[in-house]
């Protein structure tokens, strides 16, 4: 084999471009990686899950029962003072301007639902008689104590009770929460006291409106794939 200063050159350009080729790669891998891990870490929660409780009139519900129909989940106790009433008129007024927005429609995708974590006290005539003070689509549900700690173990809910004078009298610290649940049951977000009731319409609108013009396209490319076939 000859030897030419050339043929030196152009291996060692060709070696050097290898290398590069081979360094950019492997970062661009890296920097892919890290955005997928960035993703994940600020993802949607696994929050949710399905539940069994009794509605306000001491009928078994389960999550099944909801879907199809956006909600608005809100977890209290009726004795609360003053915490849960604010937050539930705060949850009628985000349905009342969901209402406004999208007009009867809404009657089928929105519905405000409120969770009691004090079983003992809170009966499903107690829960039908608290919720008749707030939006008149809400639901009411309740449960043994085992049901309501495991639909609170799946949204991550906070409670505790606090100091007793005796088994009737008592308050209950929680967190204040409310859940913004899909159609299909799973969890969309979350939103804390700060939040205003103006606040949280507009993020559930938006993600209405979303999910009403992903269901609308969806619905034309299946149009558009049965002309197809019945073109053929």
């Amino acid at each position: 084999v000859q030897f030419t200063w050339r043929s030196t050159f152009f291996t060692v350009l060709v070696g050097g471009f290898c290398l590069w080729y081979y360094d950019h790669l492997k970062n661009r891998k890296e920097s892919e990686s890290r955005a997928i891990t960035t993703s994940e870490r600020l993802g949607t929660p696994r929050l949710g899950g399905p539940f069994e409780l009794v509605d306000r009139k001491g009928k078994p519900k389960t999550d099944q029962d909801y879907r199809g129909e956006y909600l608005l989940i809100y977890f209290g106790f009726t004795f609360c003072p003053d915490i849960c009433p604010q937050e539930m008129e705060k949850q009628t007024r985000v349905i009342e301007l969901l209402d406004a927005e999208f007009g009867p429609v809404a009657i089928l995708v929105a519905t405000p639902v409120f969770i009691s974590i004090d079983p003992k006290r809170d009966t499903p005539e107690l829960v039908d008689e608290y919720c008749t003070e707030f939006h008149p689509r809400i639901a009411g549900l309740t449960g043994t104590q085992e049901q309501v700690k495991k639909v609170s173990r799946a949204y991550r809910v906070y409670y505790n009770e606090g100091i007793k004078t005796d088994d009737t009298d008592y308050l209950i610290d929680h967190s204040i929460i409310h859940y913004f649940v899909g159609k299909n049951g799973k969890f969309i977000d979350f939103f804390g006291k700060n939040m205003t009731a103006k606040e949280m319409a507009e993020k559930m609108r938006a993600r209405i409106v979303q999910d009403a013009e992903k269901a609308k396209n969806r619905k034309q490319r299946r149009g558009v794939e049965s002309a197809d076939e019945d073109d053929d």
